[in-house]
C-alpha cells in the first residue's frame, strides 16, 4: 500500500529521537515514521473515499502484527512496530483515527483539529507508559496534543485558524516531563514554540535547532 521508501524523520524528530533513553527510543522512532506515513496519505489523497482506504489497509495490518496473526508483514515499518510496540497497539489505532479524521468531509468541509490532538495525545500517554513513566501520562498527552495543533496550524483557512486558537490554549500551560521523557518534552516544547510564533514550522527558523538543544537539555 506505500512502499515506504521516503521513511526518514525530519530532522527535528531525529534531534528529539536524540534525546530518548533506550525504553523508548525503538518505540518513538516507529511511531513516528508511523505518523508521517499517514500524514502523507491524508494530505496527498485526490479523493477522501481513497485516503480511508489506505488507512484502513494500515489498520487491518496493524491488528494482525500486533495479534501475531503476521509472521511476514508486507510492509518493514509493520515489521518495526511489532517489534517495539507489540500487543500495545492500541495508540497507534487512535493515531490513525485522528489523521482519518482529517481528510475532508461532505462538501470539502475541514477536518476536526481535535481528533489529531487526541490521537497524538494517546500516543505519547502511551509511550510515556512503555518508559515507566505512567504518573505521567496526562502530562505527556498535552505534549502530543500540542504537536498535532502545531502541525495543523500550518493548514489553509478555517482548519489551521482553529488549530492554532486550540493549540495555543494547549500549549500555555504545557507540563513538565520527567528527564526519561526529555524526547517528548523536545516535540511539544518546539510545537509551543510553533504555536506562539503564529503556525509557522516546528524548525521555521534559524534558532529552532537551539531551542531543540535547550529543550533537550532542561526540557522546558
Amino acid at each position: 500500500m506505500d512502499n515506504g521508501k521516503q521513511d526518514r524523520l525530519a530532522e527535528w524528530q531525529d534531534l528529539a529521537l536524540s534525546h530518548a533513553d533506550e525504553k523508548l527510543r525503538a518505540p518513538l522512532r516507529d511511531a513516528l515514521l508511523l505518523d508521517r506515513r499517514l500524514s502523507r496519505i491524508v494530505l496527498t489523497a485526490s479523493e477522501p473515499a481513497l485516503g480511508q482506504l489506505k488507512l484502513a489497509w494500515w489498520r487491518e495490518e496493524l491488528r494482525k502484527v500486533s495479534g501475531g496473526q503476521q509472521n511476514n508483514p508486507p510492509d518493514p515499518l509493520l515489521a518495526a512496530l511489532g517489534k517495539s510496540w507489540g500487543g500495545d497497539g492500541d495508540a497507534l489505532y487512535l493515531l490513525i483515527d485522528g489523521w482519518e479524521a482529517q481528510l475532508p468531509g461532505d462538501e470539502g468541509a475541514p477536518g476536526d483539529p481535535g481528533a489529531l490532538a487526541s490521537g497524538r495525545g494517546e500516543l505519547f500517554s502511551k509511550l510515556a507508559s512503555l518508559a515507566g513513566h505512567a504518573k505521567a501520562r496526562m502530562s505527556a498527552k498535552m505534549h502530543g496534543a500540542a504537536w498535532a495543533y502545531a502541525d495543523l496550524a500550518q493548514m489553509p483557512d478555517g482548519q489551521g485558524r482553529r488549530a492554532l486558537d486550540q493549540g495555543l490554549e494547549t500549549a500555555s500551560s504545557l507540563p513538565s516531563l520527567p528527564r526519561d521523557l526529555r524526547a517528548l518534552a523536545v516535540v511539544g516544547g518546539l510545537s509551543r514554540r510553533a504555536l506562539q510564533r503564529g503556525g509557522k514550522p516546528l524548525f521555521g527558523d534559524r534558532f529552532s535547532p537551539f531551542a531543540a538543544l535547550r529543550l533537550g537539555i532542561i526540557g522546558s
